[in-house]
């Protein structure tokens, strides 16, 4: 079974963006191992990057075409030794390993986990990505290929649930991931929100990384893009300049100085200038996190207090 993944029998078996095998080819592999070795014990393992989309958004479809490559390589180099590897599609790959338990597939997967091995530099840029895996094992879940696929996708769902960049195996009775949680995407979600949403980089210059439409409506903008030129895409464009000083130091104090604040949680009130001139008063929720691309960043809620009173009926 050694080097199955170098056995391609010329290039309309291949993927060519991977060099792994495409669909039609492996899962036929895949059905001719299974009919020849109906008792070997086997794991069929689903690979789903996450956060594919925001990847293509942001860095472009050449760095979306690097991390698949990346995804490939990384795979190869784990699991052609005894192991059918197939791209699926997009951002999928499966690859079913012979003659394996759980206890390797486990090693394997931990040794896949490590963030330094996990990066691409496109267009000179350094750039993080993660997968989630779901895993089913042969024979015990299944004795076909669509079984296997099927039991393996609810599993990689359970690891979406979980949280995304992690592991699972399906086991009997796993109760199946709630689907409808991977439905809203970030715009819609924080078009949802009931006020304005954005993100920035903790680091000099706090520049913007995401701004929610909601933004541009708060701070009377025709557009995003109007709102980002308006406040100079940085946080500091954001706050009142009077207040600038002030509030940074305040954030700063409950961010650093708070050995009780473990959640890395601020909360401050600021004054905004809109782009009519119009001044209004807001709350600032922030959280301070690490982002694997970006290091440190805000993620801020801006609520309008003034209109909070105006509907406010007790």
């Amino acid at each position: 079974m050694a080097g199955i993944i170098g056995m391609l029998s010329g290039n309309r078996d291949e993927d060519e963006m991977t060099g792994v095998l495409n669909r039609h080819a492996g899962l036929s592999r895949i059905k001719k191992h299974i009919d020849k070795n109906p008792d070997m014990q086997c794991a069929l393992l689903i690979f789903d990057g996450d956060n594919f989309k925001r990847i293509n958004d942001s860095y472009g479809h050449q760095c979306g075409d690097d991390v698949i490559r990346k995804n490939a390589e990384l795979l190869k180099e784990s699991f052609s030794d005894k192991g059918i590897i197939l791209r699926l599609g997009g951002d999928e790959f499966v690859v079913f390993y012979t003659d394996t338990d759980i206890n390797e597939i486990s090693l394997k997967l931990r040794a896949l986990s490590r963030d330094d091995i996990r990066v691409v530099i496109s267009d000179g840029r350094r750039v993080s990505f993660t997968f989630s895996v779901g895993i089913a094992m042969f024979p015990k879940f299944g004795r076909d290929v669509d079984t296997l696929m099927k039991m393996a996708d609810d599993a990689l769902y359970k690891a979406k649930y979980d949280g995304r960049n992690c592991y699972r195996f399906i086991t009997e009775g796993m109760i199946p991931a709630n689907r409808e949680q991977f439905m809203f995407d970030i715009e819609e979600f924080s078009r949802g929100m009931p006020g304005g949403f954005f993100v920035y980089e903790a680091g000099e210059g706090e520049r913007l990384l995401y701004a929610s439409e909601s933004m541009a409506k708060l701070f009377n903008c025709d557009s995003i893009s109007e709102f980002r030129n308006y406040v100079g895409n940085s946080f500091r464009g954001i706050v009142y300049p009077e207040d600038y000083d002030k509030i940074n130091k305040m954030i700063n104090r409950q961010q650093f100085e708070l050995p009780q604040n473990t959640n890395k949680i601020d909360y401050v009130r600021y004054r905004i200038r809109c782009k009519d001139g119009t001044i209004k008063e807001v709350d600032d929720y922030g959280h301070l996190v690490h982002d694997r691309n970006y290091g440190m960043v805000y993620y801020v809620f801006l609520v309008d207090i003034h209109y909070l009173n105006t509907i406010n009926i007790y």
